[in-house]
């Protein structure tokens, strides 16, 4: 694929991303919360190597999704959703360098509200993902792949466009989960299970009826 304006501006969050955990490196304790639970409690702490390490994530994450079009059988489908493909790679890219740069503010001492700002974050991941989910096309890495989609062209785009209305909804009960703690965690996790659930059945079952 060629490289769009999309492309650099990924690439520079991802670098970024990189650099801010560098320079965060010598001002961190040697114990820094690495993982929150549900209602937003540190319930694990590591080595701040530990936490700058996922500052990597991103750029990795950058050249491995950048790399898949190569190695693709099926690499014509990303000059056609070359757009929805660059937009979904920036989102996923935002989503891991916020989540990142949260919790080494939180390691500083800055105080973050998980329970709102992390429903948040995965509100807008979910919305703009499923809000182009229906214009990837056909391959074999990106999108909700199963038997059923794989086998037929029709089952995918019928999966992808139903896949892509279930995402969004998941997105907004995200955003409103953010407003009731750690219930509101549990209700989005929930959805997010039946949606993915739900999608899967959907392909399962417009696969049988087209047979």
């Amino acid at each position: 694929m060629r490289k769009n304006k999309i492309y650099f501006i990924t690439m520079g969050i991802a670098i970024i991303t990189l650099l801010l955990n560098l320079l965060a490196y010598p001002n961190l304790p040697d114990k820094v919360p690495v993982h929150w639970g549900i209602n937003g409690d540190v319930n694990r702490y590591g080595p701040k190597l530990e936490l700058v390490s996922l500052g990597v994530l991103p750029i990795v994450l950058f050249f491995f999704l950048n790399y898949l079009p190569v190695i693709d059988p099926k690499k014509q489908s990303y000059k056609l959703h070359k757009n929805a493909y660059s937009i979904m790679n920036l989102v996923i890219i935002l989503f891991l360098s916020c989540m990142n740069l949260i919790a080494i503010a939180s390691a500083l001492g800055i105080y973050v509200p998980f329970q709102k700002v992390v429903p948040i974050l995965f509100g807008i991941l979910f919305i703009v993902i499923g809000n182009y989910m229906a214009q990837i096309r056909h391959n074999y890495f990106i999108g909700f792949r199963s038997p059923w989609t794989l086998a037929s062209e029709y089952v995918w785009k019928k999966t992808h466009r139903f896949g892509g209305y279930v995402l969004v909804v998941i997105g907004l009960i995200s955003l409103i989960a953010g407003m009731f703690g750690s219930i509101g965690m549990q209700l989005f996790f929930t959805a997010l299970v039946i949606g993915i659930a739900g999608i899967y059945l959907y392909s399962y079952l417009i696969f049988k009826k087209k047979s």
